[in-house]
């Protein structure tokens, strides 16, 4: 009988991995706070801890301010600990300084990073995993979590370095009549179709991500609640100036802002959030399809 196993010649460039993106040393936390933060080890010294001006920053009560270093000697990388209150522990083992070994599984407080060698291709599958952890599956911006971990980060950056940050709840107005009249794939045009509008205009320095349902969160760091209502203003006439097409329906899509900026009283992020919410609730009370500030 004739085999009937179709052959096809691979494009090895196009198939290979690029294994360029690897090349680096690096620390990947694979369980506790800030899971799937990759840090690559590319300094002389790394600072491990919850310190500010840490280089590998881990946010948890659990994580002694300066807790632990990476040292680079003569091309070998060293684990050191300095004088942790819960210790630093290598493959289970309480350590000192011990050099570090490709795949080794460092335990600092509640976290469990893994040590990946140069050109160790499990970067890229952590990467992969990472990132998908990070993102919102329809409109592949990020999801709540992320938003949460990272505006947790920028919150205590800010408020230590006493600079401005704002945060920006964005709510599409009438959504569910949408989904009521044109049905649900109609509803998932719109979430995408407003998230490929309006990134383009966001900094890089600025996080989206989809915060749950028709609900989006913007962080804008170094940014005053002044400042902020300008860019949500640019978002806000951009998305009701868009002809939102589905099926050769013009659908209307409009879209309400609650802009809040950070205050000396505020020690962590939630209020920060809280007034952020209020702001978007006083836009809808308003009328929809309005930017409303809270400082």
């Amino acid at each position: 009988m004739e085999d009937e196993t179709k052959t096809h010649s691979l494009d090895l460039t196009r198939r290979r991995i690029d294994r360029t993106q690897f090349n680096l040393p690096c620390l990947v936390i694979v369980a506790g706070p800030s899971l799937g933060e990759k840090f690559p080890l590319t300094q002389e010294r790394i600072i491990i801890g919850r310190h500010r001006e840490a280089e590998i920053w881990i946010n948890d009560e659990s994580i002694s301010r300066k807790h632990a270093e990476v040292i680079s000697k003569e091309n070998r990388l060293f684990l050191r600990d300095l004088g942790s209150k819960n210790g630093t522990y290598s493959n289970d083992r309480k350590i000192v300084e011990i050099e570090l070994k490709d795949g080794d599984l460092i335990r600092i407080g509640d976290a469990t990073l893994k040590f990946l060698g140069p050109n160790n291709v499990e970067q890229f599958y952590l990467d992969a995993l990472s990132e998908r952890a990070k993102r919102d599956s329809l409109t592949g911006l990020f999801n709540k979590q992320t938003f949460h971990t990272c505006l947790e980060r920028i919150f205590v950056r800010c408020r230590d370095l006493g600079e401005p940050l704002s945060v920006a709840m964005i709510d599409l107005d009438w959504f569910k009549r949408i989904n009521d009249q044109w049905g649900h794939p109609a509803g998932d045009f719109v979430l995408k179709e407003f998230s490929n509008l309006i990134k383009p205009g966001i900094r890089p320095t600025d996080l989206l991500a989809r915060w749950g349902g028709e609900e989006f969160g913007l962080i804008l760091p170094h940014t005053t609640v002044k400042e902020a209502a300008i860019a949500a203003e640019r978002i806000r006439s951009r998305v009701a100036g868009h002809p939102f097409l589905f099926e050769e329906n013009r659908l209307p899509v409009t879209i309400s802002i609650g802009l809040a900026e950070r205050t000396e009283g505020d020690t962590k992020m939630e209020p920060l959030i809280a007034r952020a919410d209020k702001a978007l609730y006083q836009a809808k009370q308003e009328g929809r399809n309005r930017t409303c500030c809270l400082s």
